[in-house]
């Protein structure tokens, strides 16, 4: 996530917690993946410093998805029982993937290995915020604070993956079952929060709006198989 989208998605996140006070599924990755993921160790080219820092980035921008969403569910109960279910089936897998990735290409694991904490203070304070808006509010608000990470997550990952060389086709193909996972992720949120409303789920990142709409109009995929 680029520190450009990290500001757009704060402004979005700061408006609509101001409304909220004032208003008062298989999760798609594969275990396959990470498998062969883990069984391979070829590195053909020393990575660049675009490629590094997305790396770096993504690692404890997964853990903040999977320690949110295990937060949200036990503050809120079985009834959001779908946050559990992506955090430990998807979320774990995919911070896994790029700690793999860490590890095959000889980099430091930013990971403090604990949870709710981040070595990046923007992520840090990233993941408070989310965590009060989701907590504080309904379940709607829950959801649709779930359905805007996943659409930042996208965005993200589709701009990691313009720095990503052909000689490195592990970061490319992880990058993509983690894009596969994200758009398996923001159709159960859309759908939960569609149920409630009774409205069409509307995109919270205007740039994305014709993707997300893609997105929500196809069918659920099958990630890393």
């Amino acid at each position: 996530m680029k520190k450009t989208n990290l500001v757009s998605m704060m402004a979005i996140i700061f408006t609509s917690s101001a409304l909220l006070m004032a208003c008062g599924g298989g999760s798609g990755s594969g275990s396959n993946f990470l498998t062969d993921l883990a069984d391979s160790t070829e590195v053909t080219e020393a990575l660049s410093a675009e490629e590094v820092e997305g790396l770096l980035f993504m690692r404890e921008e997964e853990e903040l998805a999977r320690d949110l969403y295990l937060d949200i569910y036990e503050a809120k109960g079985s009834r959001l029982n779908v946050f559990k279910n992506i955090s430990d089936k998807a979320e774990t897998k995919h911070a896994e993937a790029v700690r793999l990735l860490l590890v095959r290409y000889g980099i430091d694991d930013p990971s403090t290995g604990e949870r709710n904490t981040y070595t990046n203070a923007t992520l840090q304070a990233l993941y408070d915020l989310l965590l009060n808006i989701a907590v504080g509010s309904d379940d709607l608000a829950a959801l649709r604070v779930g359905a805007l990470v996943e659409e930042t997550d996208i965005g993200d990952l589709i701009s990691r993956e313009e720095n990503v060389t052909t000689e490195h086709a592990d970061i490319m193909a992880t990058y993509e079952n983690l894009l596969c996972g994200s758009r398996n992720h923001l159709r159960s949120f859309a759908g939960q929060i569609e149920a409630i409303t009774g409205e069409a789920y509307v995109t919270q990142i205007p740039a994305l709006d014709s993707a997300v709409r893609d997105i929500l109009n196809s069918d659920k995929e099958n990630c890393g198989r």
